[in-house]
């Protein structure tokens, strides 16, 4: 059984839900700074606070404090939030685990008192060293409930597998279901969830990172891709509570500081659209233009206009060289717009309001 923790929320005022912080304590003060946020509000925190992002003990060492500030702040467990547990169940893996992620809340935990993982000669001299150093801060991170219950909503990282007695999903669903919003689930609440950016659940759509609120599924999913992507965003979705009914609102913070202004508008061609995304990469060459390449996605048997700067030849076949939008982005004259990558040929990635796309040099 799932360790779900019943919690009361307001009739009136706000509740803040952020989730997949992923070590960036930058974007989640800038985040709490944006809102507004006072410990009045009910702060809702849905998993992974650790890991990628650059500073992953200041993140839970931040969320501690809010919690001991306000007994109205909230977490619930990620997957990226209990990797830790690989050492203590002597996982040998866990030092190729420590290589490839220098980020990893576990790195920062041993340069923190000078050391690394070369000095360590068994997965258990090395557990030893995490409880014996750092044992409270690893009990708090294990404290995390699954999943926060209320009257009209249900907070779990993953997801819920589709049964009646959902309450009985696996551990492991709970926290690393993968794409729970391609399915359907039987709790009468709306279920919001973390874990999977919202933008791999678009590839046949605009580049796009806000969040998805579905009435009609009962599900709502926050995940901006931050630290995932390198276009993601650190969303916000903020419920202001009301005895009537709920009213639900987001905003987002993200690394992308250069802005350009439009000086004419842009309206792609209605066949320009279209995401790449996590595992979706091979794809076969259709016809090469000037700029892009039209492409079929091997894996998902989508044509894709594809960046000619994004599209890399290997021994097994072609692939696009990472995430990137397949989207021109229609923009207004007068248009106040992020740049994310402006180093290609006659087009410029850019940003605007959660949405991602390419449009030409000449309308900046």
């Amino acid at each position: 059984m799932l360790r779900i923790q019943s919690i009361a929320l307001p009739e009136n005022g706000r509740v803040i839900v952020i989730s997949d912080i992923h070590g960036d304590l930058q974007l989640l003060q800038a985040l709490l700074e944006q809102v507004h946020y006072t410990p009045d509000d009910t702060l809702i925190i849905n998993g992974d606070l650790c890991e990628r992002g650059p500073n992953s003990l200041g993140v839970i060492r931040f969320a501690k404090k809010l919690t001991e500030e306000s007994n109205h702040t909230y977490i619930t467990e990620g997957n990226c939030d209990r990797l830790i547990h690989h050492v203590f169940d002597q996982d040998p893996t866990v030092f190729e685990h420590l290589a490839r992620n220098p980020h990893s809340i576990m790195n920062e935990w041993l340069h923190e008192r000078g050391k690394k993982a070369g000095d360590f000669d068994s997965v258990s001299a090395l557990s030893d060293f995490y409880r014996k150093q750092y044992g409270a801060e690893i009990d708090w991170l294990f404290s995390f409930p699954a999943a926060l219950e209320t009257d009209r909503y249900l907070f779990i990282h993953a997801g819920i597998e589709d049964r009646s007695d959902w309450g009985r999903t696996s551990h492991k669903s709970a926290v690393a279901l993968p794409h729970f919003y391609t399915g359907s689930h039987q709790c009468m609440k709306t279920v919001v969830v973390g874990h999977w950016p919202v933008v791999n659940y678009r590839s046949e759509a605009v580049t796009c990172h806000n969040p998805i609120i579905d009435p009609n599924k009962r599900m709502i999913c926050i995940d901006g891709g931050n630290q995932i992507r390198v276009d993601g965003q650190l969303n916000a979705l903020i419920i202001h509570r009301h005895p009537q009914g709920d009213k639900i609102t987001w905003t987002y913070v993200d690394h992308f500081h250069h802005y350009r202004s439009v000086k004419k508008d842009y309206q792609p061609p209605n066949d320009f659209v279209g995401t790449l995304n996590y595992p979706n990469y091979q794809v076969k060459l259709l016809r090469p233009c000037k700029h892009f390449s039209l492409c079929e996605n091997i894996n998902l048997g989508l044509k894709q206009w594809i960046k000619n700067e994004y599209l890399e030849s290997r021994d097994d076949g072609l692939f696009a060289s990472n995430d990137v939008s397949a989207t021109g982005l229609a923009v207004a004259a007068h248009d106040r717009i992020a740049v994310i990558d402006d180093t290609c040929s006659g087009y410029t990635l850019v940003k605007k309001n959660g949405t991602v796309g390419w449009i030409p040099n000449s309308v900046l």
